[in-house]
């Protein structure tokens, strides 16, 4: 999962910034790893994903057809 980061770094980023985790989960593959969906409910306006990620998020999450 952290190809470009080292396994420390990576830790310290994703614990100080969670937009910025859940932003790398989704763009770059979750492996084993499974969203916290209160985590992305919280934070889904913030993150900088495309747009067809976002509106399958929001159909998941409050059944939000666009």
């Amino acid at each position: 999962m952290t190809w470009d980061y080292k396994q420390d770094e990576y830790n310290k980023q994703a614990q100080a910034d969670p937009i910025w985790r859940l932003e790398r989960l989704i763009n770059y593959g979750l492996g084993e790893e499974k969203i916290n969906r209160e985590e992305l409910k919280k934070h889904l306006a913030q993150l900088k994903i495309p747009n067809d990620r976002r509106a399958f998020f929001e159909l998941l999450l409050w059944n939000r057809l666009f």
